[in-house]
């Protein structure tokens, strides 16, 4: 999967971003990992300069962190901070609800939404199914036709998904997750907003509950 889309000018840093992002995201590099310029140089073959310009744009992500006179480290987070991500998150949702009078007139979107439910009760992999979930929230923001609400999301978009992986860690919570998110669909179908609101926030304190269980 490419987290990160490619140019004729930065197609070799892009393929390198990709690789280590996927490698954070299986856990094969974990939180304190040093990131070696000169080793992924040689692993891929190619000069230092794409694997800097990865390694900038990991930064920028949130999923490297540069320690002075260090090096560059795949960025830990706190259970805190985790909660403070996932708040952020369901602040940003909430706001776009909200907005919305007549969702079910969104056609094009919901179309989208429906799509992605489908693919969600049929992936087999986690980190594939962490991903379709953030298209699924994304497409919530898009609703609000707010660009603001859009790009905010899209800042910490990466650092949620190393969250959801964790949480979707059995198939008891991606079974738990579907069911939510065909309700949240069904909702915004019918436009009751209320009821959309309501199972956004349980769904992010269920979140928060079960990253705090996994990792205490």
């Amino acid at each position: 999967m490419e987290y990160f889309e490619k140019s004729l000018d930065n197609a070799l840093s892009v393929m390198v971003a990709n690789q280590l992002l996927g490698q954070v995201l299986n856990n094969e590099l974990k939180p304190g990992d040093q990131v070696v310029e000169s080793n992924y140089a040689e692993q891929f073959q190619i000069s230092r300069s794409p694997v800097r310009e990865a390694i900038y744009l990991l930064t920028m992500e949130g999923i490297i962190e540069r320690v002075p006179r260090k090096g560059a480290y795949i960025k830990g987070y706190t259970i805190d901070e985790m909660k403070d991500l996932l708040d952020v998150r369901n602040s940003l949702e909430l706001l776009a609800v909200e907005r919305l009078t007549k969702p079910s007139q969104e056609k094009m979107l919901l179309d989208e939404m429906k799509t992605l439910v489908h693919h969600m009760t049929i992936v087999d992999d986690i980190t594939e199914y962490a991903h379709l979930n953030y298209q699924f929230h994304y497409l919530i923001l898009k609703l609000s036709k707010s660009s603001v609400l859009t790009d905010m999301y899209s800042k910490i978009s990466l650092p949620l998904l190393r969250i959801q992986v964790i949480h979707f860690s059995s198939n008891k919570m991606i079974e738990k997750s579907v069911r939510e998110h065909k309700q949240i669909y069904s909702c915004l179908v019918k436009d009751d907003i209320v009821q959309v609101k309501s199972i956004l926030r349980k769904h992010t304190e269920d979140v928060i509950f079960s990253v705090k269980s996994k990792l205490l």
